[in-house]
């Protein structure tokens, strides 16, 4: 709690076991043609785990590339953990702070996906999409649902799955950032989390630290297997954005998606999650009472919603936590693996927000991220870099008014998508709480 209005200071002091922590840094190139993004962070391994599993990183994401994984013990990672302090993460000779980060990266610290851990990999992202495709079809036909175990529709999925060149790139380089956008805390809403915040023992837990600020700085990759292979990354008034998450383990279901380079609309910025949010676990204290453990675990869909119009300087936030509600969380994927989200949510203050996302699936590059079951960082998240996505920002006096008031209709080319785990579920649960209107929601 003492960190309760300071989410970007590290939360793990004196935990040894069973805790991640991880921050992201993405940058945009000013002319959107280039997507920089940088996870760094510690794992540490459940007690009934191998100890030889607890690590710091710093993972690297370019579109076209398979993500470069730098691991470091744990010994190397530095961070700051108290509010009188500025904020730092150190993990090796890298540096990140709010006011820009520094990398130096050699290439034997890569760690290279296995076969046997891209097989696994693909078999998640398959069952996962499976259940989207024939969601309608396993609720209301028993014939159609037999697509489910077909191997066709299986084989066509597993096509679509790329997988990208690993290069033994060393990275080193600096961003400095400036103009940062934070969240701004309140007694009840300490952070983007809102009330949220004040339960101590979420499984994850979400820090927003800049929805924008604007970059500059030079990254160089080398190619160490064959020096003619450079790779310079330059950036001037770039787009810049910063979260992190902590906990004990990622939501077993959830959609994330984020952008602030829109084609018009210079300096707006949207973050988006919806998740499968387990309240009490059921391997917690309450798992242990004998009335409660067969109603564990308690879990609800939550989400955070945040929206910043940059033009004039205001943040519209539409989180489980306002009392905002959803009137549409449409979910639809066909069998050539194009994934399409449509979410149209209100607030009580009148202000409407739609957003259409869309991604060929399977192109995105596999992430580790934290797995209690396993006790390891595995390969489990698919995060694209170029998802498009269109946002609507509007506010009427009621809903049955056919007047609106725009106040943003834009688009991205390149949005950061992640579809994970039973999201179906989330939808479902949407949908028994939403309103009888009927939408028309935008096509990109």
């Amino acid at each position: 709690m003492k960190l309760l209005y300071h989410p970007e200071h590290y939360h793990g002091d004196g935990i040894e076991k069973n805790f991640f922590e991880g921050w992201y840094f993405k940058t945009v190139s000013n002319d959107n043609n280039e997507t920089f993004v940088v996870i760094v962070g510690i794992y540490r391994a459940p007690l009934n785990t191998n100890g030889n599993e607890s690590h710091a990183f710093v993972m690297v994401l370019l579109y076209g590339f398979d993500c470069l994984y730098y691991r470091y013990d744990v010994n190397e990672f530095e961070a700051s953990s108290s509010s009188d302090m500025e904020f730092y993460v150190k993990i090796g000779d890298n540096k990140f702070q709010k006011s820009g980060i520094t990398l130096d990266l050699p290439s034997s610290r890569l760690i290279k996906p296995t076969d046997k851990e891209y097989e696994e990999y693909s078999d998640l992202l398959i069952k996962d999409w499976i259940n989207i495709i024939n969601f309608k079809s396993l609720n209301h036909s028993n014939t159609e649902s037999q697509l489910v175990t077909s191997p066709t529709l299986k084989q066509d999925l597993l096509n679509n799955i790329v997988r990208h060149k690993f290069i033994s790139y060393s990275i080193h380089g600096h961003i400095s950032f400036d103009k940062i956008v934070p969240f701004s805390a309140t007694y009840a809403s300490p952070s983007v989390m809102g009330p949220f915040a004040y339960i101590p023992s979420l499984e994850c837990n979400h820090g927003l630290l800049s929805i924008d600020h604007r970059s500059q700085g030079n990254i160089e990759l080398t190619n160490e297997e064959n020096k003619d292979d450079f790779k310079r990354i330059i950036f001037k008034n770039g787009y810049g954005y910063i979260e992190k998450d902590w906990g004990t383990d990622f939501p077993q279901s959830y959609i994330w998606t984020q952008t602030n380079s829109f084609m018009n609309d210079d300096g707006s910025s949207i973050f988006l999650s919806v998740a499968d949010i387990p309240l009490i676990s059921s391997d917690g204290l309450f798992g242990k009472v004998p009335f409660l453990k067969n109603s564990l675990p308690l879990r609800f869909p939550g989400r955070l919603i945040i929206f910043y119009h940059g033009s004039t300087k205001t943040t519209y936030n539409f989180s489980t936590y306002t009392l905002s509600f959803v009137h549409e969380l449409n979910i639809e994927m066909d069998n050539l693996a194009m994934q399409h989200i449509n979410i149209y949510v209100s607030n009580i203050q009148g202000y409407h927000l739609e957003v259409s996302i869309k991604r060929r699936a399977g192109r995105g590059i596999p992430l580790r991220a934290p797995v209690k079951q396993f006790g390891k960082m595995s390969l489990r998240v698919e995060e694209s870099l170029d998802a498009e996505m269109s946002v609507k920002l509007w506010n009427k006096r009621r809903y049955n008014d056919e007047i609106e008031n725009v106040i943003f209709h834009d688009k991205s080319i390149n949005a950061g998508l992640e579809i994970v785990g039973d999201v179906m579920w989330i939808a479902e649960k949407y949908k028994k709480k939403s309103d009888p209107i009927k939408l028309e929601m935008s096509k990109i």
